[in-house]
């Protein structure tokens, strides 16, 4: 039997929200009647796309008399997703509660699941309060200062009361072999840089399955916390994007911004740069965050995350959630990036927990 992804047979064991996959047609929806359900006052003008830097978004930017909006679409396909949206909403509000610097989400009206609005169906749509800013993608940017508040932000949200859940385990190699020779048999562009990954992907499920034997207490994180989510604004720093909340071991989380935070996005590629993982892992610990071993155990949440989002990746490239020409070709490159970054990141692990001490 083929698994097919986040269907019957297969789980719902990634890193991305309901925001995700097929999208609610945007011609479909009134902004008329978003903005006066959630209270936003008139639009100014038409919805505008959000710049996602390249990357597929079902986000809109919606100017009102009120002020600006950030409105997003999704559907809410499964039971998976109604528990994440139950989670992101917990872990927001906890940190709202802390003084956590972000977007504060609209509360939404009835009929609601966490922060979403139910429309019709398993559509839905949620709308957050717009931040003035820019993120961290563009050269030049200033690190050093961010580095430093993002160590903090992540002990803080560390620290908060969202225990009780564990990681799930990674999908087993088995069924990427499935998936790969699916695949294969349907001639996708996808095929063949799935298939040179399946060895790396082997190696780290192995080191993720043997580090959560004995793994530590998991809380939720913000599960995409990179250059790409900690805007800069008039008033600081603020993290956005919440939607891939997810549980893991602090440290773990921890050591996974800190090695991708050197690169300008949350993807495959990992650098090693001590001006940026020394910093931020010292910020996050003097901030009181929960230490961890200086092992290649503690690089496990940052490999089960790539496997995570690989597999989602894989799913789109092959044309699963309806994913459409754009989603499926952003998936592909993803999937060839991660089959030439991935090996590599598993080669420089032993050097690499010398930065961790």
């Amino acid at each position: 039997m083929t698994v097919r992804p986040g269907g019957a047979g297969g789980r719902e064991n990634r890193v991305h929200g309901a925001g995700d996959g097929a999208q609610t047609r945007w011609v479909d929806i009134d902004q008329d009647a978003v903005a006066a359900a959630f209270g936003l006052g008139r639009p100014s003008g038409p919805w505008r796309a959000l710049d996602n830097g390249g990357a597929p978004t079902g986000a809109r930017v919606l100017e009102t008399a009120r002020g600006r909006w950030t409105v997003r679409t999704g559907r809410l396909r499964s039971e998976w997703h109604h528990r994440q949206a139950h989670r992101v909403q917990r872990l927001q509000r906890a940190a709202l509660a802390a003084g956590i610097e972000m977007p504060r989400p609209v509360e939404p009206p009835r009929p609601a699941v966490g922060y979403w609005h139910r429309l019709a169906g398993d559509e839905v749509v949620q709308v957050g309060e717009w931040l003035d800013g820019h993120d961290l993608r563009r050269p030049g940017a200033d690190l050093v200062a961010a580095t430093e508040w993002t160590g903090r932000t992540l002990a803080r949200i560390a620290v908060l009361d969202t225990g009780g859940e564990q990681p799930p385990a990674p999908h087993p190699v088995e069924e990427w072999r499935e998936w790969v020779a699916e695949a294969e048999a349907g001639g996708l562009p996808v095929a063949a840089p799935a298939r040179a990954l399946l060895p790396a992907v082997a190696d780290a499920i192995a080191l993720v399955r043997d580090a959560q034997r004995a793994a530590p207490a998991a809380v939720l994180v913000h599960g995409d916390t990179s250059r790409a989510n900690v805007l800069r604004t008039p008033g600081g720093y603020a993290l956005i994007d919440w939607e891939s909340v997810q549980p893991e071991v602090p440290w773990w989380d921890a050591v996974s911004v800190a090695f991708r935070f050197a690169t300008p996005f949350n993807g495959p590629t990992v650098s090693a740069d001590p001006r940026t993982v020394r910093p931020l892992l010292a910020a996050y610990l003097d901030a009181g965050g929960p230490g961890g071993p200086a092992e290649e155990s503690a690089f496990a949440g940052l490999l089960r995350s790539q496997l995570a989002s690989t597999a989602w990746f894989l799913w789109l490239a092959m044309g699963h959630r309806e994913a459409d020409a754009g989603q499926r070709a952003f998936g592909l490159r993803v999937v060839t990036d991660t089959a030439r970054e991935l090996p590599g990141v598993l080669r420089g692990l032993p050097d690499w927990t010398a930065l961790l001490r």
